[in-house]
């Protein structure tokens, strides 16, 4: 009875020792996924003739990959961030009609042959959904090479210590970037000679060229959904509205 429970304790420990060193690999190969230069848009029909398109501005994620695919990807977007470049139309798609619920969730659950397949929930709706992938790289980071300052600041990359001072800071400076944009955004909109996207912004230290971490990684994914498997505006015939919306999702990441 004695050497029984020892070969139970025994197994226990290999079980965990296992499943530590599983979640170490893990974290070992997950890319922080850099905002400033990541984007996730949609697209959908209008009058059955052109696309009308939208980007959310506010969103978050992580990614795990390893040997060339994709292990773990999650992410959510802020329903309030959407911008379709005309403010009376992004507060209508505020209503909800359109969307019920603040944010909208999506998490892989396989990757094989560069196709992803994940769960996205929209409205509290769950559906499986499918995004074919294109990776790029990973490469060594470019600007290792550019000077022994770029070195210096890319290996002591602040988003990969994400509990030091230089951390906070960094995404406190994406957040204002990103509240400059949303301002840039509500005062073009006034102008129809000038696209929001195409102004320049003259702070010089924009960080628009500076990608961290030793080793870089671009996805795009692409995919489509049904909004009436949402519940999106369901009074809306698809006529004047598509029923198809396209998603595509870029993101930047290094480790």
């Amino acid at each position: 009875m004695r050497r029984f429970y020892q070969y139970i304790l025994l197994l226990i420990f290999a079980f965990g020792q296992l499943a530590f060193a599983k979640q170490n690999t893990n974290n070992d190969n997950e890319y922080i996924i850099d905002r400033l230069h990541s984007s996730v848009s949609f697209g959908i029909k209008h009058l059955s003739v052109a696309d009308t398109i939208g980007v959310f501005e506010e969103f978050e994620g992580m990614l795990v990959f390893e040997q060339g695919e994709i292990r773990k990807l999650q992410g959510k977007v802020l329903i309030k961030s959407i911008n379709t470049f005309n403010t009376a139309r992004d507060l209508d798609l505020q209503d909800s009609k359109f969307f019920s619920q603040d944010i909208a969730l999506l998490e892989s659950l396989s990757f094989q042959k560069n196709t992803l397949r994940a769960r996205l929930t929209i409205n509290n709706i769950t559906r499986e959904i499918v995004f074919t992938a294109h990776i790029t790289g990973p490469i060594r980071n470019p600007n290792l090479d550019r000077s022994n300052t770029a070195s210096q600041n890319i290996l002591h990359n602040p988003l990969l210590n994400k509990s030091s001072n230089q951390a906070t800071q960094f995404q406190k400076k994406q957040d204002v970037a990103s509240t400059n944009r949303v301002a840039q955004f509500d005062s073009a909109i006034n102008n129809p000679l000038t696209h929001p996207m195409m102004r320049v912004s003259n702070d010089s230290d924009c960080n628009c060229y500076v990608s961290y971490g030793d080793n870089v990684l671009g996805i795009e994914l692409f995919g489509t959904i049904n909004r009436f498997d949402f519940h999106i505006a369901d009074d809306t015939p698809k006529e004047l509205l598509g029923d198809t919306v396209w998603i595509k999702i870029i993101l930047e990441a290094s480790r």
